[in-house]
């Protein structure tokens, strides 16, 4: 292929990176793949992996906080991310001292000194390390009675800080608070080797796409964006004039059988935040650049669920729970089609499966 992707064949390419296509996988399978799953919101994130994922649960996908084989934590951008435990540590060696930089000013403004931070950090990792998974509230009681001021929004940034150290991460829920976990430590991995794995990883869960997509999803410089494609080498492949795929060894997945949905006709019910949309810096091959606003209504990070037709973002939902019902409602660009408005609707279906409730 030679010059630009054509809009459609990126649609393509890309509902299958992402795991859209009707294939699935484990719920775990789903995390690895995409390499990083958008999750400031934690509701909408394990919906991000369930829509993903074969007949999985929302239990399914709080087991794996439980089990210890995901964490949810500051990967890049400043921005929360699920990831699998084993990639923090390699993540972060690229990705956290741009991210404690960037908020350096904010923290001198309430007061927070590099001597705060560490001795926060260390009394963080201590309290976890003896006294298992540890709540917000248990955190900062802890800081507290150290003589560590955590009021005016300081606490947050103290187990921000801890956690773009390395040190801790978000793990398993105890009712509905998350609580603070340790994670696994990797030593000896070069930052070349990192920034290899970093890029590969992207594309495998997000191809076909360009240098400064990457560069956009993680937080790196354009600069380390371009050295990461170097040492990729042969894990990665150029189509067209500019964007990238990763090579099939790369993507740890079985061929499609047969008896799957062409991408032509799939609709899924995307939700806030998801990867489809925040994954690229440049989002008009999905989304209309005249719909934007209507993702984004502020334009200051904001995203709504999708809903995703034949790879294009052809409008907008919005769901509540009544009590153990789940009420959904489309909110689409244009009119949705009949065949769309089924997708749509088994889709809504498939959620509330993952919930466990029944559906209005």
């Amino acid at each position: 292929m030679t010059g630009t992707p054509s809009p459609s064949w990126l649609r393509s390419q890309r509902l299958r990176s992402q795991l859209l296509d009707g294939r699935g996988g484990s719920a775990l399978d789903v995390v690895r793949r995409l390499g990083a799953v958008q999750a400031q919101n934690a509701t909408a994130a394990r919906w991000a992996v369930g829509v993903r994922a074969t007949d999985a649960g929302e239990t399914d996908v709080e087991h794996l906080f439980v089990a210890g084989d995901v964490v949810r934590s500051w990967t890049m951008r400043g921005t929360l991310h699920i990831v699998a435990a084993e990639d923090l540590g390699w993540m972060l060696s690229l990705t956290s001292a741009r991210q404690r930089s960037s908020v350096a000013r904010e923290a001198s403004l309430r007061g927070i000194t590099d001597a705060d931070f560490e001795r926060a950090s260390e009394l963080i990792a201590a309290d976890v390390a003896e006294n298992g998974p540890r709540t917000r509230a248990e955190t900062l009681a802890v800081l507290e009675r150290a003589g560590i001021d955590v009021g005016n929004e300081r606490g947050y940034r103290l187990i921000r800080d801890a956690a773009l150290r390395g040190l801790v991460a978000w793990g398993p829920l105890r009712g509905k608070q998350p609580q603070l976990v340790t994670v696994p430590q990797e030593h000896g991995i070069e930052r070349d080797e990192a920034l290899a794995r970093f890029l590969t990883r992207y594309l495998a869960g997000h191809g076909a796409a360009t240098v400064r997509d990457f560069a956009w999803w993680s937080g790196l410089t354009l600069t380390d964006a371009r050295r990461a494609l170097e040492v990729a080498g042969h894990d990665v492949e150029v189509v067209g004039a500019d964007h990238w795929l990763a090579l099939p060894g790369n993507l740890h997945e079985e061929p499609p059988t047969s008896g799957k949905s062409s991408t032509s006709d799939i609709v899924q019910a995307t939700p806030a935040w998801d990867e489809y949309v925040l994954g690229y810096r440049d989002r008009s091959p999905v989304l209309d650049p005249a719909f934007a606003l209507r993702v984004s209504p502020t334009g200051n990070g904001v995203f709504l669920p999708t809903i995703v037709s034949s790879g294009r973002v052809v409008g907008t939902w919005r769901q509540s729970l009544e009590g153990r019902r789940l009420v959904a409602e489309a909110e689409p660009f244009t009119r949705l089609t009949a065949s769309e408005r089924r997708g749509f609707d088994a889709s809504i279906d498939r959620l509330a499966r993952f919930l466990g409730v029944a559906r209005v």
